[in-house]
C-alpha cells in the first residue's frame, strides 16, 4: 500500500471514530429528553414560572427528663409543620388574606412545597407561580396565616384547660364570699365594743353575785328554823340565785354567738386559702402556656420571586450548565459533550489506525 493510501485510510478511520464519539456525546446530553427524565423544564408552550423562598425555624424541648421517645416526638412535631404548611386549608387562608390586603391583585395559582434542611430545624418553603409579585405576596400571607393558626390552636388548648380551673375558682370565690357575709353578720352582733363591754359587766356581776350567794349560804346554815333572822336571809339568797340564773342565761346566749363566730371565722379562713391556692394554680398554667416547650417562628420572609429555568449538570464535571435551552437541555452542554466525545473518538481512531495500518519494513539490499 502506498504512503498516500495509508494516510487516507488512517484519516478515514480517525474521522469515523470522531463522528461516532461526537454522536455519542450528543446522545448523552440529550438522553434526559429521550428518557423523559427532565423535570420542571419550561418549554415554549408553557408559561413562565417564578419562585420565591421563605424559611421557618422550629424547636421542641424534651418534656421533663424523659427522652425515651424524643425522636418520635420530634418527627411528629416536624411532620405536622410540613403537612400544615402544604395543606389546602393554609392555601385557602393565604388566598383570603391576599384578597383582603391586596384587592387589586388578580388571583393566580401558586404551588407550595416545604422541605426540612438536613440536620437542622429549619424549614424551606418554596412558592412557585406565574406572577412574580403575586407569588411573593402569597408566600408572605401563607407565613402569617400559619403563625396565626398555631397561635389560635395554642389559645384554644389553653382556654379549655383554664376553663375547668376558672369554674372551680368561681365556685371557691362564691363559698368565700358567702362565709365572709355570714361572718360579718355574726361579728356585728358579738364582736363590737359595746357587746364586749356588756360581757365584761355581766361576768363581773356574776362573780359578785356568786360570792354573795356563798356568803348567804354560810350565814343561813348554822341558823335554826325558828330563828327570826333566817327568813330574810333565805329570801335574799333566793333573789341572788335568781339573778345569777338570769345572768348565766344571757352569757349562754352570747356564748352561742361567740361559738358561731369562731366557727365562721375558721370556715372563712379555709375558703380563702382554697381560693388563693386555686388562683395561683391558674397563674402557673398561664405561665406554662406562655413559655411553651415548642415554638415556630419566621426566620426569613419571602424573597423576591425570580424566574425558574431548569439547570442541568454537565456529565463530566458535574457543574451546572446554562445558556440557551433546547427542550430543557443547554445547547452549550450539547456542544461540549459532542466536542469532548468527538476528540476522544478521534484519538481512539488514530491509535487503532496506527496499529492496524503500518508502513512496510524496508528490505535489505541483495548484496548484504
Amino acid at each position: 500500500m502506498s504512503t498516500s493510501s495509508r494516510i487516507l485510510t488512517r484519516f478515514l478511520i480517525t474521522l469515523v471514530f470522531a463522528l461516532g464519539g461526537a454522536g455519542f456525546g450528543v446522545m448523552q446530553q440529550t438522553s434526559p429528553i429521550i428518557a423523559g427524565k427532565v423535570e420542571e423544564v419550561r418549554s415554549l408552550d408553557k408559561p413562565q414560572q417564578f419562585r420565591s423562598m421563605a424559611k421557618l425555624v422550629a424547636g421542641r424541648e424534651v418534656a421533663g427528663n424523659d427522652s425515651s421517645n424524643w425522636r418520635e416526638q420530634q418527627a411528629d412535631f416536624y411532620g405536622t409543620i410540613l403537612e400544615t404548611c402544604e395543606s389546602a386549608e393554609m392555601k385557602s387562608r393565604a388566598l383570603e388574606r391576599v384578597r383582603a390586603l391586596n384587592p387589586d391583585l388578580k388571583d393566580s395559582d401558586v404551588d407550595i412545597r416545604v422541605s426540612q434542611s438536613k440536620g437542622s430545624s429549619i424549614f424551606n418553603i418554596l412558592a412557585t407561580g406565574t406572577d412574580p409579585k403575586y407569588t411573593r405576596i402569597f408566600l408572605d400571607a401563607l407565613l402569617d396565616e400559619f403563625i396565626a393558626f398555631r397561635q389560635s390552636i395554642r389559645e384554644a388548648a389553653q382556654g379549655r384547660v383554664l376553663q375547668q380551673f376558672l369554674q372551680e375558682v368561681v365556685t371557691k370565690q362564691k363559698d368565700m364570699e358567702t362565709s365572709e357575709a355570714a361572718l360579718e353578720k355574726v361579728r356585728a352582733k358579738v364582736d363590737t365594743p359595746s357587746v364586749k363591754a356588756e360581757l365584761e359587766r355581766l361576768v363581773t356581776r356574776l362573780n359578785s353575785l356568786r360570792n354573795q350567794r356563798d356568803d348567804l349560804r354560810l350565814k343561813i346554815k348554822p341558823l335554826e328554823a325558828a330563828d327570826a333572822t333566817k327568813a330574810p336571809l333565805q329570801s335574799q339568797l333566793e333573789a341572788t340565785e335568781s339573778e345569777i340564773q338570769g345572768i348565766e342565761t344571757d352569757l349562754k346566749r352570747y356564748e352561742s354567738d361567740l361559738a358561731e363566730l369562731r366557727t365562721l371565722t375558721e370556715k372563712h379562713r379555709l375558703n380563702t386559702m382554697a381560693y388563693e391556692k386555686l388562683f395561683h394554680e391558674v397563674e402557673k398554667i398561664q405561665v406554662v402556656f406562655n413559655s411553651a416547650s415548642d415554638y415556630v417562628a419566621i426566620q426569613e420572609r419571602a424573597t423576591p420571586a425570580s424566574e425558574h429555568v431548569a439547570v442541568l449538570q454537565d456529565p463530566f464535571t458535574g457543574a451546572a450548565s446554562g445558556g440557551v435551552k433546547l427542550g430543557g437541555v443547554a445547547v452549550s452542554g450539547i456542544v461540549i459533550g459532542g466536542v469532548i466525545f468527538g476528540l476522544a473518538g478521534a484519538f481512539i481512531g488514530l491509535l487503532l489506525s496506527l496499529l492496524l495500518i503500518r508502513a512496510p519494513r524496508p528490505q535489505a539490499p541483495a548484496a548484504l
